[in-house]
Order: C-alpha cells, then structure tokens, then sequence
C-alpha cells in the first residue's frame, strides 16, 4: 500500500513570531512618541495657542521647539530599530520559515525516499536575498513612520486640532504601522514558502503540484476555485505559485505520476 504524501504546511507560528518581533519595536516607537509628545509638544501646543495673537511674542518659539522635540524622537528611534535588531529579526525569521519548510519536505520525499535537501546549491543565495528584502521591509515601517507624524502634529498645529485630537491621531498612527507589519509578515511567509517548497519539489522530480488552500474564510475567490487542481511547475496559474501572491497562505502539494 503506498505511503500518503503528508500535506505541504504553512508556518503560522513562524508568521506570528516574526510580527510579534516587529511590532515589539513598534510599540516602543509609539511609547516614545506619546511620551515626547505629552512632555515637551503639547505643552508648546498650549502655549502657542494661548499667545499667538500676542504681537510681542514670538510664534517661531513653540514651533521651534515642537521641530527640536521630532528631531529628538527621530534620534531615539534609532535606538530602538537598530540595524543590529532589524538584522537578528530578518534572520530569525527566513531561517525558520526554512527550518519549517525543510523538515516538512524531508516528509515528503521520505514516502519516494528523497531527501531533496542534500544538495541545495541554490539556497544560500536565497537566504541572503530573503533576509536582505526582510530587513528593508522593516526599516521601511520606520523611515515611513515619521513623515506622518510630523503631518499629524504640524497639520493639528496649523489647523487648531486639539492636543487630545492629535494624540489620538499619533495613536492610529502607531496601529497602522502594527498593520503593516502584520501584512509584511504574512506575506513574505508565504511567498518565501511558496519558492522553497518549489524548488525542493523540482529536487525530488516532482513536475505537478495540487494547489491547497487554507481552507478558511480569508481565502480569496480567486485562490479557492484552484482548490484541488493540479498545475505543472513550468506552467503554474495566472496567480503564481502557492504562497507568492500577495498575503497567500496557499500550498503546494507534491503530484507524484
């Protein structure tokens, strides 16, 4: 009787770990902000607004310290998404996602008894390129950060929100880039998956794949009318493979002949 092929999986704790990591560092940016904000920007909120329509006094003043306050959060933020922490972060992550993929395709090639990852000439490269991409992705949550805080504090400033108004516009601020992170992790999961489970397949002379879908609500229309079909490696749908379109939790299972 011949062996079931186990199911290609998706690491959804690998997922979940690398946006817990992330958002870690956005939860202390967000701490520093409201903290700068409360100390030293909303007192000059106040302040400005209280004398602006005084001639004796000089309106750059507050302003002045407001752009002086920004500057000073920008400079602590880097303390906080350090390259070295970008770094481990990247790294922890693409290497689990293959510690994961690597075991559960060794699964698979044991029923033809393969082991297609002996020999994976391609795959350093592939880690570098991954963890490289990783690491701007999470700088890109920081260096985008801060042009919309200073819009939400300059544009509250100008148009006389108030301080609360505008704290609580720094908070969704913060929820936003949690979003981000979010998305980025679920999506470089799956599409980091989706090409390592490919080419281990291709290792083990496998030339079709079943597309399987998470099987939930989140599945997009598209994705889940390929449930079950078989597609060859070198013809794949219009959308791809399992796991590179954008945020696809979707597999590819092994089609032995």
């Amino acid at each position: 009787m011949a062996r079931k092929v186990p199911p290609t999986l998706f690491p959804d704790a690998v997922a979940v770990s690398y946006y817990r990591n992330v958002k870690r560092l956005i939860d202390e940016l967000g701490k520093v902000t409201l903290s700068m904000f409360d100390e030293s920007i909303k007192p000059q909120i106040k302040e400005y607004r209280n004398r602006v329509d005084d001639e004796s006094y000089r309106v750059d003043g507050p302003l002045d310290v407001i752009r002086q306050s920004i500057e000073v959060m920008k400079g602590l933020s880097l303390g906080i998404f350090t390259a070295d922490n970008i770094l481990n972060i990247a790294s922890n992550f693409v290497n689990g996602v293959n510690n994961f993929n690597k075991k559960n395709m060794q699964d698979q090639g044991r029923v033809k008894g393969i082991d297609p990852t002996q020999f994976e000439p391609w795959l350093d490269e592939f880690m570098r390129t991954s963890i490289a991409e990783n690491v701007s992705y999470i700088s890109t949550i920081r260096d985008e950060y801060f042009p919309k805080i200073e819009s939400i504090i300059y544009q509250g400033v100008k148009n006389g929100t108030s301080p609360k108004e505008i704290r609580d516009q720094l908070v969704q601020r913060t929820g936003m880039s949690e979003k981000r992170a979010k998305f980025i992790a679920r999506d470089q999961t799956g599409s980091i998956l989706g090409q390592m489970t490919a080419e281990r397949h291709k290792a083990m002379g496998v030339k079709k794949f079943k597309w399987s879908t998470s099987n939930d609500e989140k599945v997009r229309d598209s994705h889940d009318k390929l449930e079950g079909q078989v597609f060859e490696y070198a013809d794949p749908p219009a959308v791809g493979l399992p796991g590179t379109d954008y945020n696809c939790r979707c597999t590819a299972i092994p089609y032995f002949e």
